[in-house]
């Protein structure tokens, strides 16, 4: 009988001191499709032509909650995401698998991976962001980066040229 009791009494414990369980996560799936065209002598742009880049692919973003239903943790992850560069009838494309962690309760954000690697046969890398950004959601500012930042030049130029 005291065992019996006693295992009782374990089984209510354990029962009793349980955690409360957190909500199950939540994801989305959206298809993203955004075309920018940057004019010769703009900031973003070191060629003396036009260029256009194209963002295109899927994210995935997954939303964690703890146990009152409040989000704790939020995932981004891109799906065959790209970014192609043209001009002048070319154009070279850079797969971007970055992923990104928000904190909800800050609101801020931290990209981790190859954000873009443009490539041209024969030359190499001529244009790529890769390691950790950490940014500010609520105004957008960048708070930190470290890791390879290539800026587009000259040999982007060339590539693209006419």
């Amino acid at each position: 009988m005291f065992r019996s009791f006693f295992g009782l009494v374990v089984v209510g414990l354990v029962l009793g001191a349980a955690p409360a369980v957190a909500q199950p996560p939540v994801t989305e799936t959206e298809l993203f499709d955004s075309i920018e065209v940057f004019p010769a002598g703009a900031a973003e742009n070191p060629c003396p032509f036009e260029l256009t880049l194209h963002h295109h692919g899927t994210f995935i973003t997954t939303t964690f909650f703890d146990s009152n239903g409040e989000p704790v943790r939020t995932l981004l992850r891109s799906a065959h995401f790209t970014e192609t560069l043209s001009a002048n009838d070319k154009e070279i494309t850079a797969l971007s698998p970055v992923a990104v962690h928000v904190d909800p309760a800050t609101n801020i954000a931290v990209a981790t991976g190859n954000q873009r690697h443009f490539v041209v046969p024969g030359v190499g890398i001529v244009y790529a962001q890769a390691g950790r950004f950490v940014v500010d959601l609520n105004g957008g500012a960048i708070l930190s980066v470290s890791g390879l930042d290539l800026p587009a030049g000259s040999q982007l130029c060339t590539a693209l040229a006419p």
